[in-house]
């Protein structure tokens, strides 16, 4: 993951489906930014989009992603405890 911007997205869409004001706001990032990353995501094939009434609801693709990304996210903060 190259970008510590998208792991802060795909570590909130670990938790739950988000918005992209969901996003912006938790994460307080310039929402044009947010959705740049959020673009390279689903490019990617690591996060899926469905909309909900005016709104898109974003979630990770699918459980495997889900796995992947908390397996890393948990070695690396095993790397920086030691």
């Amino acid at each position: 993951m190259a970008s510590p911007i998208r792991a802060a997205i795909l570590h909130q869409l670990s938790v739950d489906d988000r918005s992209v004001g969901d996003l912006v706001a938790v994460l307080g990032l310039p929402q044009p930014l947010v959705s740049q990353h959020l673009r390279t995501l689903r490019y990617a094939g690591l996060v899926a989009v469905e909309r909900v009434g005016r709104s898109s609801m974003y979630r990770l693709a699918d459980d495997h992603v889900a796995h992947i990304f908390l397996d890393a996210f948990q070695h690396s903060r095993e790397e920086s405890d030691q």
